[in-house]
């Protein structure tokens, strides 16, 4: 995977096979250090192996390396992932935190387009982007209340679509992530 939001896809697709109607996305970025925590009503983790890149639950393929390459990525730069199960119920939190000041930090990627993504490949999901920092804690995007307000019809015209990612965007660049070291620049396909 080549930066962080293909890794934030990667979980996010997790949860939804999963069996998980809702996802809650909390990062902070301070000081170069970039927080994730990803909590989701699935099922939860069944294995203690879900970091083994040649175990999976999958029945299509024999590896999983989603969840190992994040782990990599993470330790690669002095941070770490933690998953576990929320309860007997099910549910799963996973969380991770990036070092950016560490010479083998990946760049965030289009993280706006990760949202944006979900959201539209998943409606069936609720998805909560939540930014955090020492003062507050400020909802960037709500899913469930995306489709309320605009209702089925309005919410797949492109006018909105590009709406919801430039604000996705703007609110992004505003807690300090912006595609930083990404390689040349990446043209909005709607």
């Amino acid at each position: 995977m080549k930066n962080i939001a293909d890794h934030l896809f990667d979980i996010l697709e997790n949860s939804v096979k999963a069996g998980a109607s809702e996802v809650k996305v909390k990062f902070s970025f301070s000081k170069r250090i970039f927080f994730c925590q990803i909590i989701d009503n699935g099922s939860g983790i069944i294995s203690s192996n879900v970091e083994d890149p040649f175990f999976t639950t999958r029945k299509t393929r024999r590896v999983g390396l989603g969840l190992p390459l994040l782990k990599k990525t993470a330790e690669e730069t002095q941070g770490y992932l933690k998953i576990s199960r929320l309860n007997k119920e099910g549910g799963t939190k996973l969380e991770f935190i990036i070092n950016f000041f560490h010479i083998d930090a990946k760049p965030f990627g289009d993280l706006a387009r990760v949202f944006l993504d979900a959201l539209y490949s998943w409606p069936q999901m609720n998805f909560k982007l939540i930014a955090q920092n020492d003062f507050s804690s400020d909802v960037i995007m709500d899913t469930e209340k995306v489709k309320e307000k605009l209702g089925e019809d309005l919410l797949y015209s492109s006018q909105i679509k590009h709406f919801i990612y430039e604000t996705i965007k703007k609110e992004l660049r505003a807690k300090g992530i912006d595609d930083q070291f990404s390689i040349g620049s990446e043209k909005d396909n709607y």
